[in-house]
């Protein structure tokens, strides 16, 4: 027979799961989005709006086209929209997850850290990978700062969400001393 004790775990554990999911989903789309705003103004101001993802639409699914001569199709950027989102919101499921392990776990603060200094370096990697064709047209400096303007939002958002994560950092340093 099932007690009330399992029954209770078990509904805290699907509530956690929703809770994880949800804000992965937001935290993916918040991010996503700064990143695709930040480009759409960058390539708006230069004169050619949804450049960006169109080159790297052009690059994904064009296999080692020529990267100078980018024409901007809608299936294109719609596509390689999808594939960035997508990418974004398993991003932040992985980012919601630590968050709510990081409520529970102080330590897991640390692996959040290295988690971003990873994605940051997996990128910047895999853009020195693709060719100084990528990084003539878009720069280091844009990759760079997108990066660090969607990491700190899905930050603040999941900040938001975790306000006891405050309390929790806080028994880091404590618990150093």
């Amino acid at each position: 027979m099932q007690t009330i004790q399992e029954a209770h775990a078990r509904s805290d554990s699907r509530v956690l799961a929703s809770q994880i999911a949800e804000d992965g989903f937001f935290c993916g789309v918040l991010g996503a989005a700064v990143v695709a705003v930040w480009y759409l103004a960058l390539d708006s101001f230069a004169g050619r709006p949804l450049y960006t993802p169109a080159l790297l639409g052009t690059l994904l699914f064009k296999n080692g086209t020529d990267l100078t001569h980018v024409v901007i199709q809608p299936s294109i950027v719609v596509w390689y929209s999808a594939v960035h989102v997508f990418a974004f919101l398993g991003a932040g499921m992985v980012a919601s997850w630590l968050a709510a392990q990081f409520e529970r776990f102080p330590a897991v603060g640390i692996a959040m850290l290295f988690l971003f200094v990873m994605f940051e370096t997996a990128f910047i990697v895999f853009a020195l990978a693709v060719g100084k064709n990528l990084l003539g047209s878009l720069g280091l400096w844009t990759i760079a700062v997108a990066n660090l303007l969607a990491a700190l939002s899905m930050a603040a958002f999941l900040w938001w969400r975790h306000p006891s994560a405050v309390h929790n950092l806080e028994r880091i340093w404590d618990e150093q001393e």
